[in-house]
């Protein structure tokens, strides 16, 4: 996909804080030697076939690739994806690390289980960065949205609209990932902490297909609830609600896919019918730990204190700025007029941006 279909930000705006990295030096970039370009890069991704996020993704980092590739800064690209299988994924991150490759970027099934292959890849050189979700190391750099502010947004929400003694159903992406458990640990704490009640949480793996027959078998049950907390796959949420012909929640919350923010401004358009709150999770962040990783492999050096103490390891966070809700409904729906159903709300960093905003 070209950039213009794609809603882009002229630098990310992201939440940092004070930390040294473990064991001296630069997380991910152990032994790794200073050069201009022709960097030979792997991408690792989870899942791509059903995931509109995950596509997206894929799709903005072939993009900024392709930009690197013409000025010659990157040679060879290859992508890997292990269809959430962590036997998989480990074969293929350790095949990268076998093959020389330069610059490595995960974006991980768990947040743990390939240390050893991280210490192969360090000691051999190679630029390691781990994006989107957290992953728990000392040694590496994640680059990720600030996964418990998008659930606290989310969380604030659902108890200002639902309020005290409401009935609350859970969708969580997929069971073991860190950015899914850390949305997770703040919605159980948020909510219950202000008087809701969680009567089912589920994961539904960011997949319409599982979300709509997870709701399905829920309606059928005869569960009563009040309100819907979710991430992402709130298509088949909805689609489930409407086949069933049973009303509307008090309130449902999602990310940001296009076809999503579609679908529920023109159930809103005449009156509120469902309330809704949309927080970006942007897909470009895999672009922009691309951008942050060729600086560090062309021997650039961040600047002091821009990588935080995050899941016991450095982590750089993206603090969500794109929010729909109701009350902005139409200006957020106008700004995002040229871009397909199949994208996501998105934006990521060019190799430059990265170096003006994290680089000495």
């Amino acid at each position: 996909m070209k950039a213009v279909k794609y809603l882009l930000m002229a630098v990310l705006i992201l939440a940092v804080c004070t930390a040294a990295f473990a064991g001296g030096g630069q997380a991910g970039q152990s032994k790794a030697t200073a050069k201009t370009g022709g960097f030979k890069v792997a991408s690792h991704n989870a899942v791509i076939e059903g995931n509109a996020y995950r596509a997206v993704y894929e799709d903005q980092m072939t993009e900024a690739v392709r930009k690197l590739q013409a000025d010659g800064i990157i040679g060879t690209y290859a992508t890997f994806t292990s269809n959430n299988d962590p036997a998989v994924e480990s074969q293929q991150v350790e095949q990268t690390v076998n093959e020389g490759y330069d610059i490595i970027i995960v974006n991980p099934i768990a947040a743990n289980g390939l240390d050893p292959i991280i210490a192969k890849a360090l000691a051999a050189g190679i630029t390691y960065v781990n994006a989107d979700c957290e992953y728990e190391s000392g040694r590496i750099l994640n680059v990720v949205v600030d996964q418990k502010e998008w659930a606290r947004i989310q969380a604030e929400f659902v108890i200002k609209t639902l309020g005290r003694g409401k009935r609350v159903i859970q969708f969580n992406g997929i069971d073991g990932n860190s950015a899914s458990e850390m949305r997770n640990e703040v919605w159980q704490r948020e909510l219950r902490g202000a008087g809701l009640e969680i009567v089912r949480t589920v994961a539904h793996n960011w997949n319409d297909t599982d979300s709509k027959r997870i709701m399905s078998e829920i309606i059928a049950s005869g569960l009563q609830y009040d309100g819907i907390i979710n991430q992402e796959a709130a298509t088949g949420i909805l689609g489930a609600i409407e086949e069933a012909k049973v009303p509307y929640p008090g309130c449902i919350t999602s990310s940001e896919e296009i076809a999503w923010i579609r679908r529920i401004s023109n159930l809103n358009k005449d009156r509120l019918v469902l309330p809704f709150i949309v927080v970006e999770n942007p897909p470009g962040i895999g672009a922009t730990s691309l951008a942050i990783a060729v600086n560090l492999r062309q021997g650039g050096q961040l600047k002091d204190g821009i990588a935080s103490a995050g899941l016991k390891g450095n982590s750089i966070y993206y603090a969500p700025q794109w929010i729909m809700t109701y009350d902005n409904m139409a200006q957020r729906l106008d700004s995002v007029k040229s871009l397909p159903d199949s994208t996501s709300v998105s934006s990521y960093m060019t190799l430059e941006q990265a170096k003006a905003a994290y680089f000495k």
